[in-house]
């Protein structure tokens, strides 16, 4: 089966999405002051955004009509949402985690 590269794409825009989240994580927690985390914060919310647009155009790709979702790739979702919940409930291992979460609902979804 031939893969499709804008699928393809899209996940992998979302697993860089995580990374940048995990760098301005580290520079949030990091931060001396508070126009720094401010700053960090922000880079991360951007993140978090870019991430959750390139699983929702996969998502759309795969499924045009939200109906038909499996409920499997229902449950994948709501894991990563939870995984990459606020950045102060966030650290380095729920990070990673996001970018399973990307994988198996990847594979869900196929």
């Amino acid at each position: 089966m031939k893969k499709n590269r804008s699928l393809e794409a899209n996940l992998q825009a979302a697993k860089t999405a995580v990374h940048e989240m995990t760098r301005y994580w580290h520079q949030w927690k990091e931060a001396r002051n508070s126009e720094a985390k401010t700053l960090a914060f922000a880079g991360y919310v951007a993140a978090f955004t870019n991430c959750k647009v390139f699983i929702e155009n996969y998502l759309r790709q795969l499924y045009p009509n939200e109906n038909k979702l499996p409920m499997k790739v229902a449950q994948d979702i709501r894991k990563l949402v939870t995984d990459l919940d606020a950045i102060e409930n966030t650290n380095d291992k729920k990070l990673s985690q996001a970018i399973n979460d990307i994988d198996q609902l990847s594979r869900d979804a196929a």
